[in-house]
């Protein structure tokens, strides 16, 4: 069953909870299973429950206002986040627009505004501005049925775990600096490559940290965890009926591999002088990536930027886990 997560601010509760009802049908026919915040239970731990719901979800519905815009955790905690899986490919977003505003031009990340993407009820007409709001929200859940009943994009993180499926990984694709206007290229410094590689580090570790959360949710047998020891390094773990199925550290810096990503499997905290896997930095016609051509679990010969690398590790993280539950 697909599952859905519903964002929006609390000064539109009325307005959820009245999408909720429409929506109803849908959930009963076994087309979606919903999740918003109203749903949590006493003393469960308020962000960390919503990230986990929001990684986890198939459909992300966002109920657009002016206070939803406002809303520094509606913006930057749910929506943009929902747009960065969407174009990772791994949840669809539906903004749906509850009342008037200036909502086209809003910035969703990666160059793109809310104009670009397809908003319900019809045209985008905001659903306290029709006739009856119940004739707005029957337009919504109807477009949201028939796209349920005819996309088949949606599929579990527990079954990628069994089928075999894998993640894009992306070669590098940043621009070469010039020295003058022959355009000549300029070497890159000490600098540039400690900051790629910080950068690469820490989009591993935000992968990681969001994928372990899917996992969490995805099957009532799967627990994960995620230790972030340093600022260097950090731990990802993943258990299946309660046993250990898989755990990597992964680290940069040290004495044998200052200029690379590491990573090593089955240790929980990196001693930084052994290894299973690599991705040094290397200067490509292209500028700075991290090479793969001395990689021990390549699955590609380009070299990757930030976001290809950390699907690369994570995909090889599955793999182990795969290899151990099958």
């Amino acid at each position: 069953m697909t599952t859905g997560f519903i964002s929006y601010t609390h000064a539109d509760s009325a307005l959820k909870e009245q999408l909720v009802r429409h929506l109803a049908p849908l959930r009963r026919e076994g087309l979606i299973d919903l999740w918003h915040d109203g749903m949590l239970r006493p003393g469960e731990h308020l962000d960390p429950t919503i990230q986990a719901a929001l990684a986890a979800s198939d459909v992300v519905i966002l109920l657009i206002s002016a206070d939803f815009i406002a809303s520094e955790y509606c913006y930057e905690q749910e929506m943009l986040r929902a747009f960065a899986r969407q174009r990772r490919g791994t949840a669809r977003v539906i903004p749906l627009i509850l009342k008037p505003c200036q909502w086209k031009g809003v910035p969703i990340g990666d160059g793109e505004t809310l104009s670009e993407f397809v908003a319900l009820p019809k045209d985008g007409k905001a659903v306290i501005s029709w006739s009856d709001t119940d004739t707005a929200f029957n337009n919504a859940v109807g477009a949201i049925r028939d796209m349920l009943k005819t996309s088949t994009d949606f599929s579990s993180v527990t079954s990628n775990l069994r089928s075999g499926a894998s993640f894009t990984v992306r070669p590098a694709t940043h621009p070469v600096r010039s020295t003058d206007l022959l355009g000549i290229a300029a070497k890159p410094t000490d600098l540039d490559r400690d900051r790629f590689l910080r950068n690469g580090f820490a989009s591993i570790a935000t992968l990681f940290e969001q994928k372990l959360a899917e996992l969490n949710v995805s099957d009532q047998r799967i627990d994960t965890d995620f230790e972030r020891i340093d600022s260097r390094s950090f731990a990802a773990s993943v258990y299946l009926d309660g046993k250990r199925v898989g755990q990597v550290s992964i680290w940069h810096g040290g004495d044998m591999w200052r200029n690379a990503l590491c990573l090593s499997y089955d240790t929980a905290t990196s001693t930084r002088n052994s290894m299973n896997d690599w991705l040094p930095v290397e200067d490509t016609s292209q500028g700075l990536a991290f090479g793969t051509r001395n990689a021990m679990s390549r699955h590609t010969d380009e070299p990757l930027d930030a976001e290809g690398a950390a699907n690369y590790f994570w995909e090889n993280f599955l793999e182990q886990i795969r290899s151990r539950i099958r």
